[in-house]
């Protein structure tokens, strides 16, 4: 099934190109022009050339003409099927419902035409995710470019319908490929939340991750989805981030991931003839992999005088886990500098390491 898009540069068009093309094996996408006389190459044509944004009555003449357009191309076709990418208000009593509604009698009379044709409106919600225009469409895509370059915004109290962009494509596809032939369906949304809730986790998205280089607790998709949303609007040249190294005498130790979710991971360099550790936990999860090179890790039980000692190497994949109330250590176990990767599960807290110091 090969399946057009119009408007395929825009935010959701580029998403669905995306989706389809990577994604649906079993699916053809065809990048649809503007002067849309490649239509009759598709079975499908969802239709998203729309303007959404400006003076009302450019708005309005804009949509108006481009559906005209798609009209004159799609008639005299046979066996096509037209989506047409509307919202929840298109019915609404505003110069965006005045068009949505004029252009969807436009498109139903074309596919009363000939009953090979088929039409159907897509009320879509508020939709949010990277790449989306800022000061345009979205007030997500406003408030993560305003936050992360600290300018000011004005926040309403407002509860919206939003939906993730690659969650509305997978809905987009189920509706083509269940063929049916409903006038309109009414996308669902994944969530409905309010507007100031959503700037108060984006400002929290700012302070961790910007600020502190903490990657933030994201316990629900959405969560997930709105994080990375946020983290595309991070200028590309910003991306990079020079980590502070540590550096004594026995080498370096370098924080690599900081997450309130999932603690944090770290490594460090091990000169010869030096130790590290030498400390137990009474809470802490800690994880050590060595990398590169053989060591030897070294444990005792607090109050008793065996030592356990493990050889490891950066030749195989292996961890040890720290046992709680078990003092610990990690060596080079012959001249060679080893690396050695840390996992913790939770954030240090130099208030109250649960790091207690005690040699092996």
């Amino acid at each position: 099934m090969k399946i057009g898009i119009t408007g395929y540069k825009g935010f959701i068009g580029y998403h669905l190109w995306v989706h389809i093309k990577y994604l649906c094996g079993d699916l053809e996408v065809i990048k649809i022009n503007r002067d849309f006389d490649n239509v009759g190459e598709c079975d499908v044509i969802v239709h998203f050339a729309e303007k959404n944004r400006g003076d009302e009555t450019e708005v309005y003449q804009n949509n108006r003409e481009s559906a005209n357009k798609l009209f004159k191309q799609l008639s005299g076709l046979k066996n096509k099927r037209l989506l047409y990418a509307s919202s929840l208000h298109e019915d609404d009593d505003t110069i965006f419902g005045k068009y949505r509604q004029e252009n969807k009698c436009l498109f139903e009379a074309w596919s009363k035409s000939d009953e090979s044709l088929s039409f159907s409106s897509l009320r879509i919600p508020n939709v949010f995710g990277p790449f989306c225009k800022p000061n345009y469409n979205s007030f997500i895509a406003t408030f993560c470019h305003k936050i992360i370059n600290n300018e000011d915004l004005n926040v309403s109290d407002n509860n919206i319908e939003l939906i993730y962009v690659q969650n509305l494509c997978k809905q987009i596809l189920d509706i083509i490929r269940e063929k049916g032939d409903e006038l309109s369906y009414k996308i669902e949304s994944d969530v409905i939340q309010s507007v100031k809730s959503i700037h108060s986790i984006l400002l929290d998205f700012k302070k961790r991750y910007i600020d502190n280089n903490i990657i933030p607790s994201l316990p629900r998709d959405f969560d997930v989805n709105l994080f990375n949303t946020f983290r595309s609007y991070i200028d590309i040249e910003d991306k990079i981030v020079t980590m502070d190294n540590h550096l004594d005498d026995r080498g370096y130790l370098s924080e690599t991931i900081k997450t309130n979710a999932g603690g944090q991971s770290f490594f460090s360099t091990t000169k010869p003839g030096y130790i590290r550790g030498q400390h137990f936990h009474m809470r802490k999860l800690e994880r050590f992999c060595v990398l590169k090179g053989e060591a030897e890790i070294n444990l005792r039980k607090l109050g008793d005088d065996e030592i356990i000692t493990y050889r490891v190497s950066g030749n195989k994949t292996q961890y040890i886990d720290m046992p709680l109330f078990y003092t610990h250590n990690i060596t080079p176990h012959n001249d060679e500098e080893i690396i050695t990767l840390f996992w913790q599960n939770e954030l240090l807290n130099k208030e109250e390491t649960d790091t207690y110091w005690e040699d092996v």
